[in-house]
This record gives C-alpha cells, structure tokens and sequence, in this order.
C-alpha cells in the first residue's frame, strides 16, 4: 500500500490525519511574518469588523484578537496556501480530483491568554449533500499541550449527528452529557510549525484555552468535493455559480449534487446574535471547558 492509500486509510477509521511538517520552514516564516501584520494592523480595534473577530477575555474583560476572518480573502498568500501541492496531493487522496473551498479562518490564541472552544462537528455547522467533506489545518506555530492544544475523538466521524442547541437555539457546542466522555477517548493534536490537520466534517473536536506563554495560530480551510452542495439554512452560503467556480481549489466545479444517505441536523433556529462560534458557545448554556475546570 503506498503512503497515499495508507493516509486514506488511517483517515477513513479515525476522521482525521496528520502530516508532520508537511510544508518548508521557508513557507511557516512567511506565514508568521503576514499574520504579525495583520494581527498589528488591527491593534487598536475594540470591536469585530469584517476582517477582525474581537472578544472580551472572560476574566480580565480585556480585548483581544480572536480571529482573522476569511484570510485567503485578505492576503494572497492564504489563498495559494491550500492551493499548494503538497496539500492538494493530500487533499485528492481524500476527497478526489475535483475540490472546492468554503471558507477559511486563522484562530489565534495568544500567549496573552485565549477562549477554549467547545466539543462540536463542523457538520452541524454547515450539511451538504453528501459528507465529503473536511477541514484543512494548518499550524503556523508549533502547537504543544499547553498552548492551546486541538483534541481529536476517533471514529466520531462515524457516528450520530450530536444537537448543538441550547435553549431552543443553535450554540455551536454540544451538550455536557456527550462532552464529559470525550475527553477519555480523544487524542491530543501536537506538532511543529507547518504540521498539517485534515478532518472529517462530522468529527467531534475541540481545543483548549493556551495556558503558556508561546502564542498558537492555526488556520483552518473548509474544503469539500465538488459534488457536495449546501443544504438551505446551513452556514455554507451558494452566492452564485461564479462564486462556486472562483472558489474551485482543484479540478472543476460540479453541476449534478450527489445525494448521499447521511445524517443531517440543520443550525436552526439561530440565536439573535451570530458572529461566530466563539460567541455562539459564549452566548449557550452548552459549557465543558468554559466552565474553567477541565480548560
């Protein structure tokens, strides 16, 4: 079995694989270098704009940058990241010749402390018509257990489709009593700069708040077979044809959905105040980490 077959395998039993330094330290320096600049130009924000997402720190009440929105949107060189090579010959094993980006967003948890986020699947964000569908991470520091660590729950990906409401609203997280188990199964994500995360869309995850003092930036990249389309009242918006096909990472853009027998539940209804998970997980009463004695 050659090493993209077994990445597969390994990637169809546990949800996810991880690829140790897959890109050139040429490449992390010059990611660290765009997102000090960026993470500088917004320094003096108090509130999220289209570009910053700001939040309050949950003890000192102090704002901080939480997350740079869409950044393959804001520098050119988030958009040639995904499209690199080394992460497309991934990203064909996985998913096919044919891929589409989403979105993307760059979590920052500074060494000046950071939120955790709640267990939760992306899937309950974002159903499509069929689940191939995952996220692409990428670390742009190196990322230990103590700086705010991402978990990964084996073979959840397999699993049920898990509610994500709180008091009759989409929150973003699910409930304690799924939470409290997931930890004794789940495997702690760690590795050096230019480590690369590929996760299933319906796996269980989470991450912890940073407790050291060495920041931990991660980008993320919603990715999905082109054959996969949006299901109406999900957060994947169609925009337009165009958009769909300005979007394509690899290959071409499909115009026939496959249609694929998985479990759905769609993020509705939605609270009063959307942004972003952050304060989707603030705002519900769905806490395990936030709670502060398991962060």
């Amino acid at each position: 079995m050659d090493a993209m077959s077994q990445l597969k395998k390994t990637y169809d039993e546990k949800g996810y694989v991880i690829c140790d330094s897959l890109l050139p330290m040429t490449v992390v320096e010059e990611l660290q270098e765009i997102t000090n600049q960026i993470v500088d130009a917004g320094a003096a924000l108090s509130a999220s704009d289209e570009v910053y997402e700001i939040l309050d720190d949950l003890e000192t009440k102090q704002s901080r940058i939480e997350r740079i929105k869409s950044p393959h949107a804001v520098n050119p060189c988030f958009d040639a990241l995904i499209r690199r090579k080394e992460i497309t010959d991934v990203l064909r094993a996985l998913l096919g010749p044919d891929i589409r980006l989403q979105n993307s967003k760059l979590n920052l948890k500074g060494k000046e402390g950071s939120a955790p986020v709640e267990w939760h699947q992306d899937w309950a964000f974002y159903p499509h018509t069929n689940d191939d569908v995952l996220a692409v991470g990428i670390m742009i520091d190196d990322m230990t257990e103590d700086n705010g660590t991402v978990l990964f729950a084996p073979g959840t990906h397999r699993g049920p489709i898990y509610d994500h409401m709180s008091e009759g609203f989409f929150c973003g997280a699910v409930g304690a009593d799924v939470a409290k188990d997931l930890p004794d199964i789940s495997d702690t994500v760690t590795g050096k700069a230019g480590t690369v995360t590929f996760h299933h869309v319906r796996l269980l995850h989470a991450s912890k708040a940073n407790l050291s003092g060495d920041p931990r930036r991660f980008i993320l990249y919603e990715v999905m077979a082109a054959d996969a389309w949006p299901l109406a009242g999900c957060s994947a918006v169609f925009e337009s044809w165009d958009s769909m096909n300005a979007r394509m990472v690899i290959g071409k853009q499909s115009d026939a959905p496959r249609l694929v027998d998985v479990p759905v539940r769609m993020p509705q209804p939605l609270p009063p105040k959307v942004s972003s998970i952050f304060q989707l997980q603030r705002d519900g009463a769905n806490k395990y980490y936030m709670e502060g004695t398991n962060s």
